[in-house]
């Protein structure tokens, strides 16, 4: 007379299925605080010397410029222009990539899958810090290591000089687009584009920014530098011949870890 009811059974989930799922739910999760949140990164040049030194852990704010526009001395994140854009591309320092483009297939920027080693790699720039000193529609040049902006001295406490010899303006080696621009210490004048910047290590003599590459567009900005978690590294040079020395090896100062520097905020 009545029908009893079916229970009805629930399938489990196959172990794979499971552990599947898991790997991939933290794949996107890792992959939008990454991309849209944070960023951790190791400084690895001298060039923002002594605001910055090489072996600083840093985690960098990536929402802030979703919200405000850059100003003038903001320490900011982006990735080298000079570094390729996609993995097997050419560059200056390597002409001759082992690899050709076609040997990677793009799954979701920045992941890609290489087709010869048979996995799934992430390619994009290095990340790099520099401030901010030209504004959109100021004029730029430097005369004997000093920055002038709009025809105004612009020096601050941050920047320093370690080398003491000036580069003449006529034996530069500087060129934008096959334009003679001149040398690190006597460059310009340049103005800044819309939407662009005119970007300085504060490490001047030891900095390739701007004068090198030129001007950082906007859309190139990542971040900023939030805080240093750890620091690990040697005492900074003091001169350029002792950072030349340290480059070849001569001189190996000891590292230690920097405990003052931990939770230094920018």
């Amino acid at each position: 007379m009545f029908k009893k009811k079916e229970k009805k059974i629930k399938r489990k989930k196959h172990l794979i299925q499971e552990y599947t799922e898991a790997i991939l739910f933290a794949f996107v999760v890792a992959f939008v605080i990454k991309n849209y949140i944070f960023q951790n990164f190791k400084i690895p040049s001298s060039s923002m010397e002594s605001t910055m030194l090489i072996g600083d852990y840093l985690y960098g704010d990536r929402l802030k410029y979703y919200f405000t526009e850059p100003q003038r001395e903001d320490i900011v994140i982006f990735q080298y222009p000079a570094d390729p854009a996609e993995p097997g591309l050419p560059t200056v320092e390597n002409p001759n990539p082992k690899y050709s483009r076609e040997d990677f297939a793009l799954l979701l920027k920045p992941v890609y899958w290489d087709k010869i080693n048979k996995k799934i790699i992430w390619h994009q720039k290095k990340n790099v810090v520099k401030r901010i000193i030209g504004m959109p529609g100021d004029t730029i040049t430097v005369v004997n290591k000093e920055v002038f902006i709009n025809g105004n001295s612009f020096v601050r406490d941050y920047e320093q000089h370690i080398d003491s010899r000036i580069v003449p303006y006529d034996r530069g080696d500087l060129y934008w687009n096959n334009e003679f621009m001149g040398s690190r210490d006597n460059f310009g004048p340049v103005i800044v584009p819309e939407d662009h910047y005119f970007v300085l290590g504060d490490n001047r003599d030891v900095s390739a920014d701007s004068r090198f590459w030129g001007f950082l567009g906007r859309k190139e900005i990542t971040g900023r530098p939030l805080f240093i978690f750890f620091s690990l590294g040697q005492p900074p040079a003091k001169d350029i011949r002792e950072l030349v020395l340290r480059q070849q090896g001569i001189i190996n100062p000891p590292s230690n870890v920097r405990w003052n520097r931990l939770f230094k905020f920018y």
